[in-house]
């Protein structure tokens, strides 16, 4: 009887560690420096000049570390499959008498043992480390252990990609490119669609998908964060199951491919058509987002970048499957594609189903109105005191659907985007069957005033927007107001003193007018939650609640900056251009001969109560405080500038 044969043939195994092994020489040399060598420098390091972030082994040498684990897989499935992509190999290969799937498994396995063996060795070295050196005040065995797992899975699932796309082609430079535009493809094409809806659809909240954790697309992205974010356990057990299947379709592609396909760009006829015309479509909205932005919005330019997109994406792809540049002839393919997208386009455009959807006010249960991303954010602190929440009144519900309905007569106005007073809004409804309406719109709010003060101004809105009011007041530790460059500031860690204050804070955010939300600059307030968690709000000049508790106290003195802490301010009309760049602002007021030196305590404590952040006003000042050589730029309207100003530059 014939003797049963082992899944790994000896011979086989010895020629593939010939030819690849190297890789994974150097792959365990190369970890070795930047780890195991690199730690024993620190615990060594008498003078302790570096002190590692603990906790967080991947914060050792992260950049090296990231550019191993991207480089390495994809290098040793290339040179793996090597034998695919020439045709005196492939026929060899197979001549052996071993069916496919022994030789897949054979050289796929394999290759993951030289990946994870590496890793395997160097826990080992930093675990004997961990035991025997003071690295164990640093990192646990629960680190090191963390370390090793979420570098191993994604290690393999860049590999078993690199695999599956070697099962694709027939050449081993078009394996290297493509596997990694297969590794970024989810992530580049979501964003390239998701920016590109944002263009042809007006009101499509691109920024909203766009914020929402979209490194998690992409193996090389996730990795890219892993210094600041932790590898998850559910993260892990997708890679693992994403890992298996490309695995399954390498070896279904494998035993399917013919030999015959060695030398040709990609190795299934059938999926030609596919990769030309989506390497068309992925630079055609590449195309369009580049002239979309050089060209300041230009419709015409946008559309141009389309149509110059899609002809060097298709032309580009004909030149990688004929493996010639003379492809120019060849255009009937993206004449009739070109036709395809103007139809769809025009359609969209003609019927405007998605553009002028506005819900009924008897279908939404709720409606969310902001101009913060703060919901979108991964931080948890943020996001828990800054996420506005929705709003339930029948009147906020009506007043949004009016601003929207506004927003939709105004398209054409707020596409120009003629100033750069702009800001982006978010409409989101809930409606009573569990659907979600989401638009983001660019819009000068100076424009809208009479229509978002109802609802700035309404008691709800207030509640689910200020983090003031999602403040629990025994989580205090302390608050910190004022303080800054010339100033302390005054702490309260009373418990007592910060439920007043923070009473006090509240009465006058319910009492603030629309206009002076917008208008008036404050001094800070720090709000210390223990466990490093801050979050900051302002001290208006308007809050009287708040500053006659001051008063009380004995503590408005140094909670805000007075006329004693200022030697003189001087103020120009215009001479902001260039809002952004505030020592310029000073250098141009400083050189204005009409410019207003103001020393006077009065008027400056006036100016005080009076100044704005907003840099589009009127007026320019700039406030020289006593302590050091600081100072700070603020701004008037001609509505809050001191007539005292007015009366000077008349």
């Amino acid at each position: 009887m014939p003797s049963r044969m082992s899944l790994f043939n000896k011979e086989l195994l010895l020629q593939i560690g010939r030819s690849t092994g190297w890789v994974s020489i150097v792959y365990f040399l190369a970890m070795l420096f930047i780890l195991p060598i690199q730690l024993l420098m620190i615990v060594s390091d008498e003078t302790k000049s570096y002190y590692p972030q603990p906790n967080n082994l991947f914060l050792v040498n992260f950049t090296f570390q990231i550019g191993l684990m991207v480089i390495v897989p994809v290098i040793l499935a290339v040179f793996l499959f090597r034998f695919l992509h020439v045709k005196q190999a492939a026929d060899l290969m197979h001549s052996i008498p071993l069916k496919r799937d022994r030789i897949f498994h054979q050289y796929a396995l394999t290759g993951m043992i030289f990946l994870i063996l590496p890793i395997a060795v160097i826990t080992l070295i930093i675990l004997f480390m961990h035991n025997n050196l003071a690295i164990s005040d640093l990192y646990s065995i629960k680190d090191i252990f963390y370390w090793a797992g979420s570098t191993a899975v994604i290690t393999l699932l860049l590999y078993s990609a690199a695999l599956f796309i070697a099962m694709m082609t027939g050449m081993s430079i078009v394996q290297a490119v493509l596997a990694y535009v297969f590794l970024f493809f989810p992530i580049g094409i979501t964003m390239l669609v998701f920016f590109n809806l944002k263009i042809v659809l007006y009101g499509f909240p691109g920024d909203y998908f766009l914020n929402r954790q979209l490194e998690k697309l992409s193996p090389i992205t996730f990795a890219a964060v892993l210094d600041g974010r932790k590898f998850q356990w559910n993260d892990g057990i997708v890679y693992m199951i994403l890992t298996i299947v490309l695995y399954g379709l390498s070896l279904f592609f494998y035993k399917k491919r013919n030999l015959e396909a060695a030398s040709e760009a990609i190795a299934f006829p059938k999926i030609r058509s596919v990769f030309k015309y989506g390497v068309t479509f992925c630079v055609m909205l590449l195309g369009g987002s580049y002239f979309q932005e050089v060209s300041y919005q230009s419709f015409s330019w946008t559309i141009f970048g389309y149509v110059i997109g899609a002809l060097i994406g298709y032309l580009g792809a004909e030149m990688i499957l004929r493996k010639t540049w003379r492809v120019f002839g060849q255009i009937k393919g993206l004449i009739v594609y070109l036709a395809i997208i103007a139809i769809l386009g025009i359609g969209v455009q003609i019927l405007g189903i998605y553009e002028n959807k506005v819900p009924e006010q008897a279908q939404i249960k709720t409606v969310l109105f902001s101009d913060q991303l703060g919901f979108y954010s991964n931080d948890d602190t943020y996001r828990e005191y800054y996420t506005p929440l929705p709003m339930k009144e029948k009147a906020n519900i009506e007043a949004v659907r009016k601003i929207h309905q506004q927003l939709l007569s105004d398209k054409k106005i707020n596409q120009k985007k003629e100033d750069n007073q702009s800001v982006n809004f978010y409409i989101q409804y809930e409606l009573k069957n569990g659907s979600k309406v989401t638009r983001e719109y660019s819009v000068n709010e100076r424009l809208y005033e009479d229509l978002f003060k109802p609802v700035y101004e309404s008691k709800e809105y207030k509640q689910s927007t200020d983090g003031i009011f999602k403040l629990t007041e025994n989580k205090i530790e302390s608050m910190t107001i004022g303080a800054g460059p010339v100033s302390n500031g005054v702490t309260l860690s009373n418990s007592n003193d910060i439920k007043e204050a923070i009473a006090a804070l509240r009465k006058d955010v319910l009492a603030e007018s629309y206009e002076e939300s917008r208008y008036l600059k404050g001094s800070s307030i720090e709000v210390y939650l223990g466990n490093d968690r801050f979050i900051g709000f302002e001290f208006k000049q308007n809050y009287q609640n708040f500053t006659q508790w001051l008063k009380q106290k004995e503590m408005l003195k140094d909670a805000m900056p007075s006329s004693d802490d200022i030697t003189h301010v001087l103020v120009a009309k215009g001479g902001t251009e260039n809002p952004v760049d505030i020592e310029k602002i000073k250098g141009v007021i400083e050189e204005n001969r009409e410019a207003l030196d103001v020393t006077n305590k009065d008027q400056i404590d006036q100016m005080l109560n009076n100044a704005s952040a907003n840099s589009d006003n009127e007026y320019a000042a700039v406030f020289y405080f006593r302590s050091g050589h600081y100072f700070e730029v603020m701004f008037f309207d001609e509505k809050h500038a001191p007539d005292f100003i007015k009366d000077h530059f008349k």
